[in-house]
């Protein structure tokens, strides 16, 4: 189906994504780029529609194939609709539409867990979300006060991570004491400067939930409160500290090196995070 005009309701629909309210209105969200509509195609989601810019390349004959097999319906949009509805300044041509999976707000299996408290960085989220999914997390859960998820900044920034791994929308706090009620025997995990344990020292071998705070001000005062260890990432530079992004990929690697054998210990050099 062709679509000209920036004024068709499907077009205008989809342009609204982009904001928090159209998202939360119709339960959609955008895929924007060549890599991540393929990732999307291959991924367990729902997709509702695959958006072409007849103004540049044609669409991959699989990915046509796949569109079809699924029942996913083309649309073929003027270039002025595909800006429309386009987050980004200089779009790759496509881009598909699809629903918002069903958010669990208790902890769902598993071993690892992410709690993102405060996080409003969309890169950070995004990239967050990817290291989750690439080291093995069961969930990551976005908790208060952290950008939505399903935002385009966020969907590209996990570059597929967010198709993989699964979600959770939750109030910090509350989502904090579910997790120990269903994992009692449980640690929940905090990085802090002034800690005195190394975190390649801790076991992180059993049900771990490791909390990254916000840029600025890192975990809030009351999700801290819950935490059962407080652990520092050596550094031995200068640097006085690392983005949220960075600290949360270190101890998820730390996590997911200590399950493929190695277990905790090794050398501190003395530096803190």
């Amino acid at each position: 189906m062709y679509l000209e005009s920036v004024r068709n309701p499907k077009v205008q629909l989809w342009s609204s994504l982009k904001t928090k309210k159209g998202r939360r209105e119709h339960g959609l969200f955008l895929i924007e780029g060549k890599r991540l509509v393929a990732e999307a195609l291959q991924a367990p989601l729902r997709l509702q529609a695959l958006l072409w810019d007849v103004g540049t390349d044609e669409l991959p004959a699989d990915w046509l194939s796949l569109a079809e097999a699924r029942g996913i319906p083309v649309f073929h949009l003027s270039p002025q609709a595909f800006a429309a509805v386009a987050d980004t300044v200089t779009p790759q041509g496509v881009m598909a539409v699809a629903e918002i999976p069903q958010l669990a707000s208790t902890p769902q299996a598993g071993a690892l867990f992410l709690l993102l408290d405060g996080l409003q960085d969309p890169g950070n989220v995004g990239t967050l979300l990817r290291t989750a999914q690439a080291f093995g997390a069961a969930e990551v859960c976005c908790g208060t006060g952290t950008v939505d998820p399903f935002a385009p900044k966020v969907v590209r920034a996990s570059m597929g991570g967010l198709f993989r791994v699964s979600v959770c929308a939750a109030e910090s706090s509350a989502y904090i004491r579910q997790w120990r009620a269903r994992f009692p025997d449980g640690q929940v995990v905090v990085a802090s400067p002034q800690a005195e344990t190394p975190c390649h020292a801790i076991n992180l071998l059993g049900p771990s939930l490791i909390l990254i705070g916000s840029e600025a001000d890192g975990v809030s005062k009351d999700a801290a409160a819950f935490a059962t260890v407080s652990v520092r990432i050596p550094m031995p530079g200068r640097a006085e500290s690392l983005n949220a992004a960075v600290a949360g990929a270190v101890l998820l690697y730390e996590a997911a090196r200590q399950r493929e054998g190695a277990g905790p210990g090794g050398e501190d050099h003395g530096a803190q995070w």
